[in-house]
């Protein structure tokens, strides 16, 4: 007998068309993920954006006991409430399992329109720490979607600490950047990975500066391929194991699926389904380094002539046959009674879901030859090949000396099935209820105070702040910044009338404790303020009693994400990097917000440096704590060379052109901008260009520099 899926640890599988959504059911998966319109992270899949679709899709599914994640998982603009509201109230009116969000303004929407529905917390939230998975439960969800980046011990240890469910990516792709973090393409060519349109220019040529290995992959990572873990996975208590992969064959999710089953349910992949599961899709191999924190060289890999060529329509054909038929994972008990010949049959039929029919049939003969036994029936009910029942458990209540023949017998089956089939795929629909008019419209705008937005800067390192600078509201550096400097810092800011802040790492792996205790050691300094990029960082910051600052990692894309992180403890929010003028001046929140107007954009943030492909390796740490220095450069196949920095065990890799609006927000008021501050951010620059610009930017005589890009301020992202 096959156990029940929830004794088990979960298989999840892609689903990026009706062929893949067949692959997956029927080679085995307990729930498949898929997309349905334009709200979901792999816009470019097939989906299922019709209605009828998606229906038959959820119907198929339920109907073979698999459970149904539809992702909902990009930022949404606030013009596309409507969208938002049309995808949840038919995942609510098809029954779906869960509702995979990336966004905290959605996942507002849904808690308030659905409580019912349950929610996933996308990996797109960069969830990565105990904190992240205690802030995304009290946002009401029921699952977090861990980072790809974390190591055994680090999802171990967030999953023993965490109060909901916890799903980690087993096999696939490895972007190079932290899920939801990354503006590399939304920089370079306007489609955003936020918004599901990901073109990967990572995986263009691109090298560590100056190293001459003649290595071009240095953005570029091998698939992963965590599958042989699953059993101590399963032990430490995740729940869903994932498969990435809405874009590829389905023969690929096939084999994947397989190959988790029989790892999960036997403990071991044979040799040659490995081998298939390595031809069919992979860069150069596969990659176990985050899990077993062996990061490096090892873990950098490209698509090569020979991964293309693997993939032979020979292979191909090879895996058809994992999922030509159903998969049988639905047990079944049943009860057949012939009392008397007077009697007509009856078969009652049950499912392990609490689905129960009841079927009449011919009435029984006298055994002539062969009396009735329970054996001579479960051959007959057993046979259900074709479908994804398989009888559990028989009982027989049949007169002495009667039987019912084979054809009797498999007709009462087949009725039975087919109305059990049929009564499955019946919705078990989610309550949803919401004002239209109140809950979709946009809200009036609220008033902002007289004059101009306030200045607020942001340094990479102390050593950038300028003597005497004044006119700024307030000053951020590195919350590891040494503790000596940090005094010095607090002290000189306070006394030009600024309020010193810090700014915590976007990245936090493993790092939980030591950014609490640097927290605490700047709060006995006398400082207050910090500001994160991570929801993680939530609850520790509350607990010490800090003013917490929303920064632009928190990906704040729309007027009920500021609501959201409002009403999380966050005082004020830094908007995402991907909107435009016109559509932040278009927010509306109670929560005061801000933007970035100048500075390099961070274009990506990575746990593997680029750095360790070259000869020295990565530079970008000291012991002392000193972190934060430039490391390297990377440069693409047009010499352009983009810096990257290192900071708390990660890596932030910037654009070498220099963000600037100053010239489109000068002079203009709080409520024209919809903008309570603007943001000056400084990296690569010495302390006398930071006081130059902050100075001309104060006087009202700032220019326009030279080489800039605005970013998507004014073009915006797809």
């Amino acid at each position: 007998m096959i156990l029940p899926k929830k004794d088990k640890i979960e298989i999840l599988a892609p689903a990026g068309s009706r062929e893949q959504l067949i692959a997956a059911v029927r080679s085995g998966s307990d729930a498949v993920y898929l997309g349905a319109g334009v709200l979901n992270a792999r816009r470019g899949a097939e989906n299922f954006s019709d209605y009828s679709q998606l229906r038959d899709a959820v119907e198929y599914c339920h109907a073979s006991g698999v459970d149904v994640h539809l992702t909902a998982n990009i930022l949404v603009r606030d013009d596309e409430w409507q969208q938002a509201r049309e995808l949840i109230e038919t995942a609510c009116a098809l029954g779906v399992d869960a509702v995979i969000v990336q966004d905290a303004g959605l996942a507002r929407y849904i808690h308030s329109a659905a409580p019912e529905l349950v929610m996933h917390a996308s990996t797109q939230m960069s969830l990565h720490t105990a904190g992240g998975a205690i802030a995304a439960a009290s946002m009401g969800f029921k699952r977090a979607v861990l980072s790809r980046e974390l190591s055994e011990n680090e999802i171990a240890a967030i999953t023993s600490a965490s109060t909901i469910e916890t799903e980690v990516f087993i096999h696939g792709a490895l972007c190079m950047c932290v899920s939801g973090q990354c503006l590399f393409s939304a920089v370079l060519g306007g489609r955003s990975g936020n918004r599901g349109l990901c073109a990967q220019p990572c995986r263009l040529p691109f090298r560590v500066t100056g190293d001459r290995s003649g290595f071009d992959g240095c953005m570029s990572l091998k698939d992963m391929s965590h599958i042989g873990y699953i059993p101590a996975l399963e032990t430490m208590g995740v729940r869903s194991v994932k498969i990435e992969g809405r874009m590829k064959r389905p023969e690929y999710v096939a084999a994947a699926v397989t190959a988790c089953r029989l790892m999960r349910d036997e403990g071991e992949v044979p040799a040659d389904l490995a081998q298939k599961l390595t031809a069919v899709f992979s860069r150069s191999g596969f990659t176990d380094g985050y899990f077993t924190g062996k990061r490096g060289r090892g873990m950098f890999g490209t698509r090569t002539k020979e991964d293309v060529t693997s993939a032979s329509p020979a292979l191909l054909n090879s895996l058809h046959p994992l999922y030509k038929t159903e998969f049988q994972r639905i047990p079944l008990q049943m009860k057949l009674t012939a009392a008397n010949e007077n009697s007509f049959s009856a078969l009652e039929v049950s499912d392990s879901d609490g689905h129960s029919v009841n079927i009449s049939g011919d009435k029984p003969q006298t055994a002539e030859k062969t009396p009735f036994s329970n054996d001579y029936a479960a051959k007959i009910l057993g046979r259900t090949g074709g479908t994804p029942f398989f009888l559990s458990e028989l009982t027989a209540e049949v007169g002495d000396g009667l039987t019912l023949p084979s054809s009797s017998l498999s007709s009462l089956k087949r009725e039975a099935l087919e109305k059990l089939d049929r009564l499955r795929r019946i919705p078990k629909q989610i309550a949803f209820s919401e004002d239209f008019s109140e809950k979709c419209t946009p809200s009036p705008r609220r008033g902002f105070p007289a004059g101009q937005p306030g200045l607020r800067v942001i340094f990479h390192s102390a050593a950038q702040i300028p003597d005497g600078i004044k006119g700024i509201e307030i000053a951020y550096i590195p919350l590891e910044t040494d503790e000596e400097t940090l005094a010095e810092a607090a002290d000189m800011l306070r006394g030009l009338n600024i309020i010193p802040a810090v700014e915590a790492p976007r990245g936090l792996f493993g790092t939980e404790r030591k950014i609490e205790s640097l927290a605490a050691q700047a709060k006995s300094h006398g400082i207050e303020d910090v500001m994160i990029h991570n929801v993680g960082l939530i609850p520790a910051m509350k607990k010490l009693g800090m003013k917490i600052h929303g920064g632009f990692g928190l990906n704040v894309f729309n007027s009920r994400s500021l609501d959201q992180y409002a009403g999380m403890g966050i005082f004020d929010s830094e908007l995402s990097l991907e909107l435009t003028i016109s559509q932040i001046a278009a927010l509306d929140s109670v929560q005061p917000r801000g933007m970035i107007i100048r500075g390099r954009i961070p274009m990506m943030l990575t746990r593997n440096c680029p750095a360790a492909l070259s000869a020295k390796g990565c530079t970008g740490f000291s012991k002392n704590m000193e972190d934060g220095r430039k490391c390297c450069s990377i440069t693409d196949r047009t010499g352009r060379e983009f810096p990257v920095l290192c900071r708390n065990g990660c890596s932030e890799i910037f654009n070498p052109v220099m963000m600037s609006v100053v010239e489109n927000v000068a002079g203009k008021t709080r409520d024209a901008l919809s903008l309570d501050w603007v943001t000056m951010s400084f990296t690569t620059e010495r302390r006398e260009e930071c006081a130059e610009i902050i100075a001309s930017y104060l006087k009202g005589t700032a220019t326009k520099e030279k080489n800039i890009t605005s970013g998507m301020y004014l073009k915006g992202v797809q």
